[in-house]
C-alpha cells in the first residue's frame, strides 16, 4: 500500500457534517466525519490530520477576472515545476485570500476528535467556520457530502498523547474547538477501560448554544467517568474562563497533580494557554506553599516529565 503523506494524500470523503451550535449562537462550528476506508491510516488520540483545501469556485472566477485570464491557459507552478491550467492552479495551489501575493495554499491541521477503536474507518473533526479562511469553508460549506475528495495525511503527535499507565489521572483543558482531542481521549479511555480518573475543563460563549458534544460529556459524568467543569463566558455579567474554574478547584486540582495526574491543554496559544500556565503556578504557590520562583520551576518540571502537554496554536 502506498504511503500516505503530503506528496501523496488520501482522498477522503465527507460522510457526515452537522452544525453543533444551536439557535442564538454567534459562531458556526461543525462536526465533520471523514470516510477513510481503504486508506490504511493508523492514528492515535492526540494526532492531527492535515487537510489540503481548495478554493471555492466563486473566488477562482473572481481571481480569473482580476487577472484577465482564461481557466484553460497553461501555467507552470513555480513550486513543483508542473504545467497545469490556470483554473487548477488557482483552485488547488494558491491561497486566494492572500491576493495579490499568490501565497501557497498550505495544509490546515485539525486535531482528531475520535478514537480509531471507537470509530473504525472514520476520522472526526471539530471545525470552526472562518468565512475569510480557506480550509474551514472548504470543509464546512464547499465540499459536497460523499462526493468531493478531501486530500488528507496524518500528522502524528510527538508530545501530546495519553499516558501509558491506564491508572494515571488526566486533566484536560480545552475551550472552544480545543475540546476536539479530548473527545478522542475519552473514547479511547472507555475502550481500554482505563481506571484512571478524568477531568475536563471546557469553555465557550453560551451554554445553551455552544456546548459541543454536550450529550457525550453529560453521559460520562452520569456514569462517574468524568469530572466536568464548565466556563461559559457570556452567561453572566462577569466573564468566566477555564482558568477561573481551575482556580476555584485549586485544592482538588493540586491533589490530582500530587497523585501523578497528567495535564493537557489544547487551544489558543496567545492568551488561554498563558493564563492556564499562570493559574497552575498560582495554585502551586498557594496549595504547595511554594515561592513564585519555586512554583515556576515546579510547573516547568511537569513539562520536563511529560506530565504537562500542550497542543496550542
Amino acid at each position: 500500500m502506498a504511503i500516505i503523506d503530503k506528496s501523496n494524500p488520501f482522498p477522503a470523503k465527507i460522510k457526515e457534517r452537522s452544525l453543533l451550535n444551536k439557535l442564538g449562537s454567534t459562531k458556526q462550528t461543525y462536526h465533520i466525519v471523514l470516510d477513510i476506508k481503504g486508506s490504511g491510516l493508523s492514528f492515535k488520540p492526540g494526532d492531527s490530520i492535515a487537510v489540503i483545501p481548495q478554493n471555492d469556485a466563486v473566488r477562482v472566477q473572481e481571481a480569473l477576472r482580476t487577472l484577465n485570464a482564461n481557466p484553460e491557459d497553461p501555467i507552470v507552478d513555480p513550486r513543483s515545476n508542473q504545467t497545469m491550467t490556470m483554473g487548477d492552479y488557482l483552485t488547488y495551489k494558491v491561497n486566494l485570500t492572500r491576493l495579490p501575493a499568490f501565497a501557497p495554499l498550505l495544509p490546515r491541521f485539525y486535531s482528531v476528535a475520535s478514537s480509531a477503536n471507537a470509530h473504525p474507518d472514520e476520522i472526526h473533526l471539530l471545525v470552526g467556520l472562518l468565512p475569510d479562511g480557506v480550509a474551514s469553508p472548504f470543509l464546512c460549506q464547499t465540499a459536497q457530502i460523499n462526493e468531493t475528495p478531501v486530500p488528507i495525511y496524518l500528522q502524528p503527535a510527538h508530545s501530546f498523547f495519553l499516558p501509558q499507565n491506564l491508572e494515571t489521572h488526566i486533566i484536560m483543558i480545552g475551550p472552544g474547538t480545543g475540546i476536539a482531542p479530548f473527545r478522542a481521549f475519552m473514547q479511547e479511555r472507555l475502550h481500554t477501560q482505563s481506571p484512571g480518573k478524568n477531568w475536563l475543563f471546557f469553555g465557550e460563549r453560551n451554554r445553551a448554544s455552544d456546548f459541543f458534544y454536550e450529550d457525550f460529556w453529560t453521559a460520562l459524568t452520569v456514569d462517574n467517568r468524568l469530572k466536568l467543569d464548565l466556563a461559559f463566558s457570556r452567561d453572566q455579567e462577569e466573564k468566566l474562563y477555564v482558568q477561573h474554574q481551575m482556580y476555584q478547584q485549586s485544592k482538588e486540582l493540586w491533589d490530582w497533580i500530587q497523585e501523578g495526574a497528567h495535564i493537557y491543554v489544547c487551544g489558543d496559544k496567545e492568551r488561554m494557554a498563558k493564563d492556564v500556565d499562570a493559574t497552575l503556578q498560582k495554585i502551586a504557590q498557594e496549595q504547595g506553599n511554594l515561592t513564585p520562583d519555586d512554583a515556576r520551576v515546579f510547573v516547568r518540571g511537569l513539562r520536563t516529565q511529560k506530565r504537562y502537554l500542550l497542543d496550542v496554536y
